[in-house]
């Protein structure tokens, strides 16, 4: 058998989701392995879209800097997209925002 046909079977301990895998199998009208393999794909398809943002370790005075340069240029720009083109902790972009605003760099809208 070759690795693409290769059949992968895990021994699972579902106890826990007995009620919810008798629910999902009996609404739909499939067995409880087709619902554990169902489930698994609507769960990849929602993942599929998604970007996990990994927040770099950077002091404040550092995250200061590099949200200044990146502002540089820009007219509005909403504090998510910042933390997340710096992989800066949202709370820290907060704070550094909080300081530009208070001498004048930037202003909220």
């Amino acid at each position: 058998m070759s690795a693409k046909n290769e059949r992968l079977v895990y021994p699972v301990d579902l106890t826990e989701q007995a009620t919810d895998l008798k629910l999902i199998s009996e609404k739909l009208g499939i067995s409880k392995a087709e619902a554990i393999r169902e489930s698994l794909k609507h769960y990849a398809e929602q993942l599929r879209g998604i970007e996990v943002v990994t927040y770099r370790d950077v002091g404040r005075a550092q995250a200061k800097k590099e949200v200044e340069r990146y502002l540089r240029g820009k007219d509005r720009v909403w504090t998510d997209e910042i933390s997340d083109a710096l992989r800066l902790e949202p709370g820290l972009v907060n704070e550094v925002l909080m300081e530009l605003w208070k001498v004048g760099l930037v202003e909220p809208k």
